[in-house]
Formats: C-alpha cells, sequence, structure tokens
C-alpha cells in the first residue's frame, strides 16, 4: 500500500494530525498536575472525572448526531470550538492576566468536544477505506499519533512550566489552521439519507437516539468486540497503576552509570523510562510490524500481538530489575503494535456503514474502562501476591484473544457486505 493511493481525504488528515497531535502533547500530559497545583489534588481528581463521564455522554450524542449530518460539518464545528478554547487558555495564562478556572473550564469544553471529534474522524476514515488499506491506515496513524506524544511532550517538558502562554497560543494557531484546511480541502464522506418534516428517512426509518444505542446494545458480536478491546485496555493501561505501585516498593534508589554520565534510578523515574522505551519502540517497530503481519492471518497476528503485550505487562508486574523490566516492555511493545491494527480493522468491519460513528463513539469507551479497571488493580494488589496479579493479566489477554476471534468471522462477512454497498 503506498501512500499516494490512499484518499485524498487521509493524506490531509495526516498531516493536521500530525500537527494538531504536537500542538496538543505539548500542554495534554502536564495539565492534572497544573490543576492539582491550583485546586488540590483531591478536588482536581473529582472535577476531572466529572469532566471524563462527560466526555463520554457527548461522544455518544455527537456520533449520533454525525450519522444523521455527515461527518465534515461536526469536524469544522469542533476545529471552531478547539480554537476558542485554546485561545482562551491562552489568555487565561498569558503575561498579563491569570485564572485557573477559565483554564480549567476551557480545558473540559475542549474534553467533551474531543469526545465527538475523535470518532468522528475516524469514521471519515473508515468511509474511504476498504478491507485492504485498512490495516495500513490504521497503522499510520497509531505510528503518528506516538511519534507526535514524543516530540510534542519533550517540548512541553522544556516550555509548560515558564511559558505556557506560547504553548496554548501556538496551539490555537495550528488549530485554526486544521479548520482552514477541513473547511477548503476536506470532502464530506457520508450523505444520509434524506428525512421528511416528521423525520422519516428516504428509504427507511431514522432512528432515534435511544433506538440507535439500543441497536448497537442487541449487536452481540460487536459486544464481545467491546469486552475484548476493554479487556486489552486494561492490561495496557497498567504500567501508571499496580506496575507503578510494584516498582515503587520493589526498586531500590541507585546510582546507574551510563558513559560519563549518572543516572537516580528509583520506581518512579523506571515507570518513566518504561513509558519512554513503548513510545520509542512504537515508533521504531510499527512499519517493520505491518510488513509481518501482512504476511500472517489475522487471527494468527492477534494471537501473537495480544499474547505477547499481555506476556510482557505481566512479567512488569513481578520483575524489579531494569534489564528484565526493559526487555518485558520490549516484548508487550512488539505485541501491541502487531494487534493494535488488526484490532482497529475489526471495529471499522463490524461498525454499519449507516450508525458507523455511533458505534466509533460507543467503542472509544473502551479506554476508559479499561483505565478504570486497571485502577482497581492496585487494591487487587493490596491482597494478593504480584504473581495473582501478572496471573490474572495473562487470563485477560487469553479472554481478549478468544472474544477477537470469535467475531473474525463475523466482521468478514460485515466487510464484505460493507465494501459492496459503499462501492469503496
Amino acid at each position: 500500500m503506498q501512500f499516494g493511493r490512499l484518499h485524498r481525504n487521509i493524506r490531509i488528515r495526516v498531516f493536521v494530525f500530525f500537527a494538531f497531535g504536537i500542538a496538543q502533547a505539548t500542554t495534554q500530559p502536564f495539565m492534572t498536575i497544573y490543576f492539582a497545583k491550583h485546586f488540590g489534588a483531591g478536588l482536581t481528581g473529582i472535577l476531572l472525572a466529572a469532566g471524563l463521564i462527560l466526555a463520554l455522554f457527548s461522544s455518544a450524542y455527537g456520533g449520533y448526531v454525525a450519522d444523521g449530518i455527515g461527518r465534515r460539518r461536526i469536524l469544522l464545528y469542533a476545529e471552531a470550538t478547539f480554537f476558542l478554547t485554546y485561545l482562551a487558555m491562552a489568555v487565561a495564562n498569558s503575561p498579563w492576566y491569570h485564572s485557573a478556572v477559565i483554564t480549567f473550564v476551557a480545558y473540559i469544553i475542549g474534553n467533551l468536544c474531543w469526545g465527538i471529534y475523535g470518532p468522528v474522524d475516524d469514521a471519515m476514515i473508515l468511509d474511504v477505506t476498504d478491507s485492504d488499506s485498512r490495516r495500513y491506515v490504521f497503522s499510520l496513524f497509531y505510528w503518528m499519533m506516538n511519534l507526535t506524544m514524543a516530540i510534542g511532550s519533550s517540548i512541553g517538558a522544556l516550555f509548560f512550566n515558564v511559558d505556557r502562554f506560547l504553548l496554548f497560543a501556538v496551539m490555537a494557531i495550528v488549530v485554526l489552521g486544521t479548520w482552514f484546511i477541513t473547511y477548503f480541502f476536506i470532502a464530506e464522506t457520508y450523505h444520509p439519507p434524506k428525512t421528511t418534516e416528521r423525520g422519516k428517512r428516504v428509504g427507511g426509518t431514522r432512528l432515534n437516539l435511544w433506538q440507535s444505542y439500543r441497536r448497537i446494545a442487541m449487536d452481540r458480536p460487536f459486544l464481545i468486540y467491546l469486552l475484548a478491546g476493554t479487556l486489552a485496555a486494561t492490561v495496557e493501561s497498567e504500567l501508571p497503576n499496580y506496575i507503578g505501585v510494584h516498582l515503587a516498593d520493589t526498586v531500590h534508589p541507585y546510582a546507574l552509570h551510563l558513559l560519563k554520565w549518572i543516572v537516580p534510578v528509583d520506581g518512579i523515574s523506571m515507570v518513566g523510562f518504561l513509558q519512554t522505551e513503548n513510545t520509542v519502540l512504537v515508533v521504531l517497530l510499527a512499519s517493520f510490524a505491518v510488513k509481518l503481519a501482512q504476511k500472517l492471518p489475522d487471527k494468527t497476528t492477534l494471537l501473537f500481538g495480544v499474547g505477547l503485550n499481555a506476556l510482557g505487562f505481566a512479567l512488569q508486574c513481578v520483575f524489579s530489575a531494569p534489564l528484565a523490566l526493559a526487555l518485558a516492555m520490549a516484548v508487550a511493545t512488539f505485541g501491541e503494535v502487531l494487534a493494535v491494527p488488526v484490532r482497529q480493522s475489526y471495529m471499522g468491519d463490524l461498525a454499519p456503514l449507516e450508525g458507523r460513528t455511533s458505534y466509533l463513539a460507543v467503542t472509544s469507551m473502551t479506554w476508559g474502562m479499561g483505565r478504570v479497571l486497571a485502577s482497581l488493580s492496585v487494591t487487587i494488589g493490596a491482597h494478593v501476591p504480584a504473581f495473582g496479579v501478572a496471573s490474572l493479566l495473562v487470563l485477560f489477554g487469553a479472554i481478549s484473544y478468544l472474544g477477537y476471534a470469535r467475531v473474525a468471522p463475523v466482521a468478514s462477512e460485515r466487510r464484505q457486505l460493507t465494501d459492496v454497498s459503499s462501492g469503496v
């Protein structure tokens, strides 16, 4: 698959994603620290949790609306709102005025907007890809997501505490640029059937919000896919949860000698090292993993991908030696880059053309649920040994693979029907 053969929308969105991703990563990883400094850790946790819940509802409603009016208009509304929120945060962190309250309100509005924007953007990608190109496209965006996070967070680490105004202002300018690109160069990819004044569709009936999500709740293969995705997300979210607590308790502070430098190492810094390793390896291994996956059947790719990912994180629950931890993270990351494109491809295959964004909105909730389950492992770890938590992660990985294997035939059938009906 060559980049030049992709749909024009995707080629444009790649460059938009690159600029937007770097700009966003300069501030996003540091916002919780900023709010905790001004509001206290307890209140910040409650406020951010409430914002996350609201974002889930906005995602559900936005997915329903996008299935009724198309993708492009929602993207334009969202990018305009992003511009206003980042402009507000720039003003609230300027040399002339400062307000943590305005920053927080703008941040929450931006998160609500992102809950709508993400599924719609994914739906637009699915609209213009088929089964042959989908895995390549999702691999490309997954690789870029990690690359932009690595670049943007490095820039943010240097400037967030000394010049937040500059970071927010640059982000506002970048988002304004993406709005103009979307307005002038992005074509609509989904034209819903016309409706009469009573809401009846020409050629069918338009489902209301409740009926739309009731339909998803009755889709058993998709529910199995959600369960598999939630368990996979739980495994991948363990580093800042149980593994972080485990390393803080078991890694004793010492000095690591690297050439002429002496690097202090403890449990907290080890978590940072492992996260950096994960990001760097994703960027380096993604291309190789895509080529390898193209030579293997989906089930085989998932078996190795999900299995290695679960095994790698399970080993991090019991290891404490830096070299062993680094090797375990390498195993987990290689499994991750193998499995993610296939999992995302199944998502596109299972979601029907009419109602696709609603399906994607529900899918986006799996990561939130996975993070919640991963946080519970800290409580579980207080009552069971490390080997018990590691075994639980292996079990989650096994169930996740069985779930994906169960929906694979259904995904293949729906893929063929969607490709024929959409003419992609």
